[in-house]
């Protein structure tokens, strides 16, 4: 077969069949003869007759046929390349290594990729035993430039892509340490080279902590980055600066003498670079440092007072609120350093030197709040308009970070020039006038007097509503921020203080929302604040709300018959863009007007139901669909019960298609269906069960899905009663297993996933209990894992720490009490972990009288048990 052809069809050829023709073929060569096809694709590698793009490709080929951003699809692939002839395995490797370390610099992206895919299987499991000594070797400064950059380059992939746990990969850290180090060096000749290098450390920082627990190691490596910082190259200053903050990130613990000797000034020289890429690493240095210092703050805060083992060796060193003085004047001069054109959105020094403000407001607190305001008042009035939008974008940027309470004087004072500049002339400052106005609203509406200050600001946030779109998306952003914070009650309410604005803004965000574009996200904004509208709409305003589901419903009619003339890709994504928009802004006009959508829920499942019959599989319009059924579900409740022979097969297809993110969604909206349907949804739940059940024991399934999956169970039992009795011996071994669930792994992510098993089994648990609440015998045999699983949470801190979890817990405990004889469970009940676990909740100063009542409540009932 001539694959070298193919590959040339599948990448140049001008005829697109021809190239889609060729695509396919290699596919089923791949799918069909996997080791023949990785053997061709070899051979093209090492040919230097092909042509380059064409070997380029081959590589690229066989690294995808390694590695996957899908787990699943990854261990796959694993798994074909493991049991590969151990021969076939050596030519590719052997193939890949010539061009590797063969001096071609068009080879030199595409290979290193190859070369770490294969890595990343085998050296876990101890084999290609060469690979890292020859990479060493090959990274002496006297071999070729191009040789030393590739390899350099495979070392940067193998660290990012591979477990940093593994033990065989950790056992190679001093070679990979050593590469790189010599890459770094100043008395490297190139300058790729070290650029390269500089990468490859960024990624290989979590494989090299034990050579950073070694002072002499440490320092050796923080002396040739630092020295990266004074190249005469800007990116290789700029990668340093990158560099450092990552370094600062995994190793702030390390960083007291570095930041006082050399870290400190070299970043403030870098943050005043004439280089917009140095000056904004250098910056980004600072945010990190402010970031961590922030995370430490709150973790001593949260965990501290507990004497938790895993704050023990947490400190601050106050880097940032150090620096105060030093670094805040540097980042307010470097406000002025906005883009030129207001239409650039590309990151600039300005930006990286805001987000850097309301960081180190964050972290310092008032220490920002003087020499911020002196900066805005010497520069609010100016005639420059890069002077007047820095004295708002840096007010705005301290908003979040002291106690609010310190601003109100500053904030009344301030609030009145800011309003005047919604009309300056300057499209950059309307914009970010209109973003500081939105940063007010969000955090410190209480500061403003609604007698005096309410009218003006609302005046200026319709004038920002009409303006340019990048103005418009931050007024709507105010305006939802003052309705949340406002009115929240309003729906129960007649009339609430924003009810007479009613009549202006909602006819603005109508037509802003009727925009052919979405141009800067300003229809899809304007879409949002009209949900807010609707949400905290008090009743004088009903009859507007009812105009508002006018006019969406007939814009969905209009998008649905416009569906036909989507022709390409771009429009039909954009027509999926807007559709999505309207079914938010329906699913909040239902839940506002619940029972009284009755009238028209025939016609609103009409147009769902075509919406679903018209999308292509996997779209992401139908999550958005099946919550606005679920909407109408919960406002007519029982009456669904005449469109559930329409939809059933719709919502049995997505539960079944697992590898679609509607399908947790549509598993959220069976429990909403239990709820709204009762007990008639008996006819139904045979076959919802079994499809759910099949998915939870389905370990291909995304992790997310099996918690939704328990928790819905939990809903259906609390709903159907004794009806669900019949699926109850089934369904607790599933939540007897997974509640013994323990991490694949020590990252955040397997550990997240385990805790939110056990809380969703809990769930479960609280419906089951709820369910057989009048028949005690029946639950009496499933108590022992439904203990267990209560004795696992109050035994462990994060879970016993989270309210609304210690809240279920000890309700079950007290529900569970409540359902058998005084004494029948003493046993139980007089153990001195119940004991202590219901005193804890009970005196957590942090949570709701609510959880604290339900720990009385279970502690009344305990005492019942014991006597």
């Amino acid at each position: 077969m001539d694959i070298a052809r193919l590959l040339e069809s599948a990448l140049l050829a001008t005829d697109a069949s021809v190239r889609n023709q060729a695509e396919q073929q290699l596919q089923e060569l791949a799918a069909s003869s996997y080791q023949q096809y990785m053997l061709y694709l070899s051979e093209v590698l090492v040919n230097a007759e092909a042509k380059p793009e064409v070997r380029m490709l081959a590589a690229l080929g066989m690294k995808n046929q390694l590695t996957s951003k899908d787990s699943r699809v990854r261990a796959d692939q694993h798994s074909k390349w493991l049991v590969l002839d151990p021969q076939v395995k050596e030519k590719i490797k052997e193939a890949a290594m010539q061009v590797l370390l063969g001096n071609e610099e068009r080879m030199a992206s595409s290979v290193p990729q190859l070369v770490s895919a294969i890595a990343t299987i085998e050296l876990p499991r101890n084999e290609w035993p060469t690979l890292i000594p020859t990479i060493i070797e090959n990274t002496k400064t006297d071999k070729p430039t191009q040789v030393k950059r590739s390899c350099l380059l495979t070392i940067g992939y193998i660290c990012e892509s591979a477990d940093a746990n593994d033990p065989q990969i950790l056992s190679q850290s001093n070679g990979i340490l050593i590469a790189i180090v010599q890459g770094v060096q100043s008395s490297e000749p190139s300058t790729q080279v070290r650029l390269t290098a500089l990468n490859a450390l960024s990624n290989s920082l979590q494989f090299i902590k034990l050579n950073f627990q070694r002072e002499g190691e440490r320092n050796f490596i923080m002396q040739v980055v630092c020295e990266a910082t004074q190249a005469s190259d800007s990116e290789l200053q700029a990668a340093a600066f990158g560099c450092l903050a990552k370094i600062v990130l995994m190793y702030y613990q390390h960083m007291s003498l570095y930041m006082e000797k050399a870290l400190y000034v070299l970043s403030i020289l870098g943050m005043q670079s004439n280089d917009d890429k140095v000056a904004c690493m250098a910056i980004e240095f600072w945010s990190t440092i402010c970031e961590e210092e922030f995370d430490i703050a709150f973790q001593l805060h949260e965990y501290g007072e507990r004497e938790d083992p895993a704050t023990a060796d947490l400190q601050s060193y106050n880097f940032a609120l150090l620096a105060t003085n030093d670094v805040l004047p540097v980042l307010l001069t470097l406000l002025t350093k906005q883009n030129e054109d207001p239409e650039d959105d590309d990151w600039s020094v300005a930006m990286a030197a805001g987000s850097c403000l309301q960081l180190f407001a964050q972290t310092t607190g008032m220490y920002v709040v003087e020499p911020t305001l002196k900066f805005f008042a010497a520069n609010i009035e100016l005639q420059e308009w890069r002077n007047r939008e820095a004295a708002v974008m840096a007010f705005g940027s301290i908003l979040e970070g002291p106690e609010i309470d310190q601003l109100n004087g500053p904030i009344l004072e301030a609030i009145k020039p800011i309003l005047h500049l919604i009309k300056d002339p300057t499209l950059q400052v309307q914009e970010t006038t209109a973003w500081c106005l939105g940063k007010l609203t969000e955090v410190a509406l209480a500061v403003i007097d609604l007698g005096t200050e309410m009218e003006p600001l609302l005046e200026a946030l319709l004038v920002a509503l009409n303006g340019h779109p990048k103005v418009s998306v931050n007024a709507c952003w105010a305006l939802m921020n003052i309705l949340e914070q406002l009115c929240p009650d309003a729906p129960q309410q007649n009339s609430s203080v924003m009810s007479r604005y009613y009549e202006t803004f909602v006819p603005a965000l109508v037509q802003i929302s009727n925009k052919e574009d979405n141009e800067y996200n300003s229809r899809a904004s304007a879409y949002e604040a009209l949900s807010a509208f609707v949400t905290y709409s008090a009743v004088d305003t009903m009859h507007i709300i009812q105009s508002i589901a006018l006019e969406v419903l007939n814009r969905l009619e209009t998008t649905i018959s416009m569906q036909q003339q989507a022709y390409n890709a771009e429009s039909k994504t954009a027509l999926e863009e807007l559709q999505i928009n309207i079914l938010s802004l329906l699913t909040n006009i239902i839940r506002r007007l619940s029972h009284d959508v009755l009238g028209a829920a025939d016609k609103l499942m009409t147009m769902f139901i075509k919406l679903l019959d018209a999308q292509q599989p996997n779209a992401l319009i139908e999550e958005d669909i099946f919550i606005a059924i679920s909407a109408v579900s919960s406002a007519v409740g029982p009456e669904f019960l005449k469109y559930m022979d329409l939809f059933i097969p719709y919502l049995t297809k997505a539960l079944t298609n697992v590898d679609s993110p509607t399908c947790i969604t549509a598993v959220g909206l069976v429990a909403d269906l239990a709820q709204s349907l009762g007990t008639a949804i008996g006819p139904y739940l045979n076959g919802l069960m079994d499809i759910m059940g099949a998915n939870l024991s389905n370990n291909a399934v995304k992790r997310e899905l099996k918690p939704a999956i328990l928790s819905c169970f939990g809903d259906i039992a609390g709903v159907v009663g004794e009806g669900f009795f019949p699926y109850m011996e089934i369904v607790m071994q599933i939540c007897t297993q997974l509640a013994n669930s323990v991490p694949d792994d020590n990252s955040y992510e397997s550990m997240d996933y385990v805790t939110n098993v056990k809380e969703a089994v809990l769930d479960c648990y609280v419906g089951i209990v709820s369910s057989l609440s009048t028949k005690p015998d029946l639950l009496y045999n499933f108590l022992g894992p439904i203990f267990q699983l209560i004795q696992q949470i109050a035994g462990d801190i994060e879970l016993a720490m989270n309210e609304s979890t210690a809240r279920s817990a000890v309700g079950l405990l007290g529900d569970i009490a409540a359902m058998y004889q005084d004494g029948q469970l003493r046993s139980f009940y007089e153990q001195e972990w119940v004991t202590s676990f219901i005193k804890k909740t009970r005196s957590n100063l942090t949570f709701s009288q609510q959880t604290k009542d339900a720990a009385r409540w279970a502690r009344d009932r305990q005492k019942r048990q014991i006597g």
